[in-house]
């Protein structure tokens, strides 16, 4: 007999906890594969964005520009102080101006058109010639008749109020096909003016650029003519030396 044996269990003790780890190993691999493959299915499944309005009445590329025009002052690219151009100035003066207007049409359109105190002093003083003068018996049952008459009459409704008598008006149905023919008109007109402010912008951009590169122009020219001038002074020098050197 040998003394010592074959540590068999130990073996396969370590067998089993490989092929454990293996199993493991390929279950989180399936499992990734898997959580990919539902990810992938859900991005497939996610619905795209179409056209805005802009992209459908320029097209793309132009719609990209307008959109990256940058009009309001109060979205700025870097630091400094606002200021506001003279376009601007003008259409935030022209709403203040047109609020102005709207709130003094409100506080007029609450007034009514017949002042009360105006009318109950007409009604005071046409008593009072009345009352000088000596009432027949006509007059008198009239004016109870008249008296007993206001009483059961409807009232009127004398606060009839301007915005009323506006929305009153009632609106002429011109048909469906004046109808599209405005709407096809305000759409066009409106491509018309995206176009034109685009072409400006692009007019000043292009303007801008010319500038710049005869800037740059004006600048390599002088520094040129300032290197001839420094020469044609050094060659003058030059020969006068070797003149008096000769002479």
């Amino acid at each position: 007999m040998s003394l010592f044996k074959k540590p068999t269990k130990k073996k396969q003790r370590h067998l089993r906890e490989c092929l454990i780890d293996e199993d493991t190993e390929e279950d989180e691999a399936e499992i990734a594969r898997k959580l990919e493959g539902v990810k992938e299915l859900q991005e497939s499944r996610a619905r795209k964005n179409g056209l805005n309005a802009v992209e459908c009445a320029l097209g793309k590329e132009l719609a990209a520009e307008f959109i990256a025009m940058d009009d309001d002052p109060f979205r700025q690219r870097g630091g400094g102080m606002l200021r506001l151009s003279e376009g601007r100035q003008a259409q935030m003066h022209a709403a203040d101006i047109e609020a102005g207007i709207r709130d003094q049409f409100k506080k007029e359109s609450f007034l009514r058109d017949e002042h009360e105190e105006m009318k109950k002093y007409v009604q005071a003083e046409l008593r009072k010639r009345k009352a000088s003068k000596i009432p027949s018996m006509e007059d008198t049952l009239m004016w109870k008749a008249a008296e007993k008459v206001r009483l059961f009459r409807s009232e009127r409704n004398d606060e009839l109020l301007s915005n009323q008598m506006l929305a009153g008006i009632p609106e002429v149905d011109l048909g469906i096909n004046a109808r599209m023919s405005n709407i096809i008109e305000t759409e066009k007109k409106k491509s018309e003016m995206l176009k034109e402010v685009v072409e400006k912008r692009r007019n000043l951009a292009q303007d801008s650029l010319f500038s710049q590169d005869r800037a740059k122009d004006l600048a390599k020219d002088y520094v040129q003519h300032s290197i001839c001038k420094q020469l044609i002074l050094q060659f003058i020098l030059f020969i006068f030396h070797i003149y008096q050197y000769i002479y």
